[in-house]
């Protein structure tokens, strides 16, 4: 009998190193090779999703760092663009380098070394390809293999081989398991997980696939914030931006280069458009893609007046390069100073006349050779023209108020109606000297304003109707629930003025009227207290101002 169970023993070794150790040899190294071509693949998709050199290195860092591989990125041509990490023994040879530039597989494994070779793809595309190499799958499977087969003999010895075939049995499936999670992650599931199982050579590198893939998709989540995030700056600039590969087609473009350039809405595609009279943009986008010759001009088109810049991107499109256009729009700026200036120059006008008025009457005063009565109208020349100029200085005070006034509104119920009644009254001795009737009409009912607020837009609105009524025309003031409406008869604003009558120094086209002071200021006010502020106009049919302000429900 112990000569038959040591036999039986015997039996089990051997069946054990001629069936079980064969085995666990072969799926071992066919785990070893997946899990080094897993991380080629994913090193691989990582450089396909880099945007620069620097985003480049840093994706390889993060490799090689939570792999412990070497990875070396290929070139179509053959030429070694990056290496990242340091494999012991490793040196890629001349067959590994043409397989990666050919976009080629290929796995080859030494006894030290695991190497993977694997294209980078983007958009169908190989330009080139990664070669990955590992010691760590290997070291860990011959520890493994070590550990595993001395335990494997030693139960062998007690148990027999019906042991040791359900040892094999056992680390084959966790094998699987890694060998599933590792095809999962190849895919492109980065949240595939591998249960460790237990804490051993097997689990500890299961835990380290783990670790892996969760450092490469938290890269990636955070590549992926860092990208929208930047989509929604770019998209939302006031610039135009726009980048060209090196064939002149459109590849980015914001919403304000696509309105620049009249591309319509949607994503944008195909050629950039020739959209300046004065300047050729494809001609000088394919200038500086080719020859460097990038810089900046000043173009003119039907609706922009604009500062393009021009700037070659080396990295651009998978390392093809391309070329960077941001347009700046000069047409407000320039719309303002001209506006500032006309402004300037009707205020050194109104006061250069008062001015000259009031020295020429003074110089005849001192000569004393007058009677009283033309004394007493040069005093009057005198007293009216520095009324006038007081007007002037109350106005640009009241733009210089309403600018720098950083008191909060101090809102509460006022009677609409009410409230036109006084601006009306204290209107009317204007109103009658210009013979222009103005009614109040309208529901009862309160609005929620800043009442000193208020009564000043009011006054500049009837002031404006009165100014530009004609004589027995009408001004009419109507309160109207929440809102409040100022219409006259008079001679209206042009279509053409419209759009800029809430612009500081505005005065129209035509040059004529006030300093331009009165409406933005208004506009200011109405927006601070909550409210919205309307024009319409019809040139010779008049003027009608719309005041929408909170109501009771805003207490």
């Amino acid at each position: 009998m112990p000569l038959t169970a040591v036999l039986i023993v015997l039996l089990s070794i051997a069946l054990m190193f001629l069936y079980g150790v064969p085995t666990l040899r072969s799926r071992l190294s066919d785990s070893t090779g997946t899990l080094v071509f897993t991380q080629a693949a994913a090193t691989a998709e990582a450089v396909s999703q880099s945007q620069g050199d620097s985003d480049l290195g840093n994706r390889l860092r993060l490799v090689t760092d939570s792999t412990g591989g070497e990875v070396v990125l290929v070139s179509a041509d053959g030429g070694i663009l990056a290496r990242e990490g340091s494999v012991d023994g490793f040196e890629p040879s001349r067959e590994m380098v043409d397989t990666a530039a050919r976009g080629g597989r290929m796995s080859i494994s030494s006894s030290s070394v695991s190497v993977a070779v694997t294209p980078v793809v983007a958009e169908n595309v190989s330009p080139a390809g990664v070669i990955f190499a590992s010691d760590e799958p290997r070291a860990t499977a011959s520890r493994l293999f070590l550990s595993s087969g001395l335990e494997a003999a030693a139960l062998a010895s007690v148990l027999g081989g019906g042991l040791m075939f359900l040892l094999a049995t056992l680390l084959s499936r966790r094998v699987e398991r890694l060998t599933r999670g590792a095809r999962a992650i190849e895919s492109g599931d980065l949240s595939s997980r591998i249960k460790p199982g237990f804490d051993d050579e097997l689990g500890g590198l299961a835990k380290s696939f783990n670790v892996m893939a969760a450092r490469l998709q938290d890269s990636f989540i955070q590549l992926e914030e860092k990208n929208a995030t930047l989509d929604i700056v770019v998209e939302n600039l006031n610039e135009g931006v726009l980048a060209a590969n090196l064939d002149g087609d459109i590849v980015i473009a914001n919403r304000s280069a696509q309105g620049m350039l009249g591309l319509g809405e949607g994503p944008p595609s195909g050629k950039i458009p020739d959209a300046f009279e004065d300047y050729d943009l494809p001609e000088a986008v394919s200038r500086c893609a080719t020859a460097g010759d990038c810089g900046e001009a000043r173009v003119q088109s039907q609706r922009y007046s604009l500062r393009v810049y021009l700037e070659r991107m080396p990295s651009f499109d998978h390392h093809r390069g391309g070329v960077l256009v941001v347009m700046r729009d000069l047409s407000e700026g320039q719309r303002l100073e001209a506006n500032q200036q006309r402004f300037l120059a009707n205020a050194a006008h109104e006061l250069k006349t008062p001015i000259t008025t009031i020295l020429g009457a003074s110089e005849l005063l001192l000569t004393g050779d007058e009677d009283e009565n033309v004394r007493q109208r040069f005093l009057n020349h005198i007293h009216n023209e520095a009324l006038r100029m007081q007007r002037l200085s109350e106005t640009l005070l009241r733009l210089a108020r309403t600018g720098s006034d950083a008191r909060n509104p101090e809102p509460e119920p006022v009677d609409a109606k009410r409230a036109l009644r006084e601006a009306a009254g204290r209107m009317a001795p204007l109103a009658e000297r210009a013979r222009i009737s103005v009614s109040v009409e309208g529901e009862d009912g309160c609005v929620f304003a800043d009442r000193e607020w208020l009564d000043q837009v009011l006054i500049i609105l009837v002031n404006n109707a009165v100014q530009h009524g004609s004589e027995g025309g009408e001004v009419r003031l109507r309160a109207k629930g929440n809102e409040i409406l100022v219409e006259d008869n008079g001679s209206g604003i042009p279509q053409r003025d419209l759009p800029y009558v809430f612009e500081r120094f505005y005065r129209g086209r035509d040059g004529s009227g006030g300093f331009g002071l009165g409406l933005p200021i208004c506009k200011d006010l109405i927006t601070r207290m909550g409210g919205d502020i309307s024009i319409s106009s019809e040139e010779g049919a008049g003027t009608r101002v719309v005041i929408t302000l909170p109501g009771e429900e805003a207490r």
